[in-house]
């Protein structure tokens, strides 16, 4: 019975819904709600791990696909997606070495060290964007497991990580914030802070506030890309078959049925490839949502009677409506700094990050959004460029570095992390640890 209970208790989902429980139990939550949260935190849990071998099912074989078009005119070449969800979730998933205990402890204690953080500092802002909480547990976690450190020392130090990083950020962006917004009433709470602020530095020095992008007209058409499905399918779709391509014009039609598409054409393979990829997005965020939409209440209920005064921090579309011709301007910065970006990664021998419309709207889109409250125009289009132009030299260089270990052998095959807040940090505190031998 007790290894029963020492193996259920070691599984990620059960510690995150033991973490809904305790917040649920201590906010007075009827027995029913209590109930139901925790086992709706669990079931998210599972529908993520079902979307997450769909993702990495559909990635492995459009990377086998550029790398047979592309190693052999560059012989370094190496793709892989950039997608924060899909790796937190896979080595989650994976559990290797107890990384999937360590990662839903540090979410609890993170949190906790930030409502205590928030309580006796100055930065009264509480971080309510759960996948946000989620995605920087799971990466600081993951950061601290690399260098072998026990489960406790791991939970131990990614938790105060965690927890002045949501402390802090969301009041390193406020000043930008409140030239968005015109008020001070709510903060930002995103991963993609660090770039946003350099946008809106960048906007400063080139720009004038007062010439807004605000005042342009942008066609409506451009709003098609703000549906998550359809854009994600769009963008996967080119991709995939422009690896296609790639794989048939090196090897021919014949090898690429037999050792890539199993006999069937290459066409046909590679556009489903790109739909199972977005439908194993779509149920990966779904149950991403059901996980967040029970274990955030209990933080926000608690976070709550703990800081008087405190301010909400909320996730990016809270700042969209805003500046809704930024946003569309970002878009299109953002994809030509990818697209910038990638040639210059593949000529120099760096992991390529395939191109992500996800970045490219939500967070060029905001950097366009700061960009435009510094600079106008001129600072809108360079955020957005900007955002994903260094930020695509940001993921390689972590990706090829092995900045969070060795991401494939966690269960992460062929991905990699995104968001700066958490890989600027990373990349700072695992220099440190080579300095010190880890």
């Amino acid at each position: 019975m007790s290894d029963i209970l020492v193996e259920l208790i070691a599984m990620p989902a059960v510690v995150l819904g033991i973490i809904a429980l305790i917040g649920l139990i201590a906010q007075g939550k009827k027995v029913q709600a209590i109930v139901l949260g925790t086992v709706k935190t669990v079931l998210g849990v599972l529908i993520m791990n079902l979307g997450i071998d769909g993702v990495i099912g559909a990635i492995e074989p459009i990377q086998q696909m550029y790398e047979e078009g592309i190693t052999p005119i560059l012989p370094d070449f190496q793709a892989f997606v950039t997608f924060d969800e899909g790796v937190v979730g896979a080595v989650q998933s994976a559990d290797v070495g107890q990384i999937g205990a360590a990662i839903a402890w540090t979410m609890l204690f993170g949190y906790i060290i930030h409502i205590l953080l928030a309580r006796i500092t100055p930065f009264k802002f509480l971080y309510l964007t759960g996948h946000m909480i989620w995605i920087h547990a799971g990466a600081f976690a993951i950061l601290f497991h690399s260098f072998g450190l026990s489960l406790f020392w791991t939970v131990a130090l990614a938790s105060i990580v965690d927890g002045i990083y949501m402390t802090v950020a969301p009041a390193i962006a406020q000043p930008v914030i409140r030239k968005i917004t015109g008020q001070d009433d709510f903060g930002f709470a995103h991963g993609q802070t660090l770039l946003n602020l350099l946008a809106a530095w960048v906007g400063k020095l080139i720009g004038d506030p007062e010439d807004t992008a605000e005042k342009l007209k942008v066609p409506e058409g451009l709003n098609f890309f703000r549906d998550m499905a359809i854009s994600i399918s769009v963008i996967m779709i080119f991709v995939s078959l422009l690896g296609a391509l790639l794989a048939v014009g090196q090897i021919g039609v014949e090898a690429f049925m037999e050792e890539i598409s199993d006999g069937q054409s290459w066409f046909v393979f590679a556009l489903f490839q790109a739909l199972y990829f977005t439908a194993g997005v779509l149920v990966l965020l779904q149950g991403v949502r059901m996980l967040i939409g029970e274990i955030v209440p209990a933080f926000k209920g608690i976070g709550e009677r703990l800081i008087p005064g405190s301010k909400p921090a909320l996730d990016v579309p809270v700042i969209f409506p805003y500046a809704p011709n930024s946003l569309v301007i970002g878009l299109i910065g953002g994809t030509v700094g990818q697209f910038i970006a990638i040639p210059i990664l593949a000529l120099i021998g760096w992991p390529v990050a395939l191109p992500s419309m996800i970045a490219a709207f939500f967070a060029s889109g905001a950097g366009a959004i700061f960009g435009n409250a510094t600079g106008g125009k001129r600072g809108a289009f360079a955020g957005g460029f900007i955002w994903c132009f260094v930020g695509w030299f940001l993921i390689s260089f972590a990706y090829r570095f092995e900045v969070f270990g060795d991401l494939s052998a966690l269960g992460a095959s062929g991905l990699g992390f995104t968001v700066p807040d958490a890989i600027v940090p990373g990349i700072f505190i695992w220099l440190i640890a080579k300095l010190f031998g880890a």
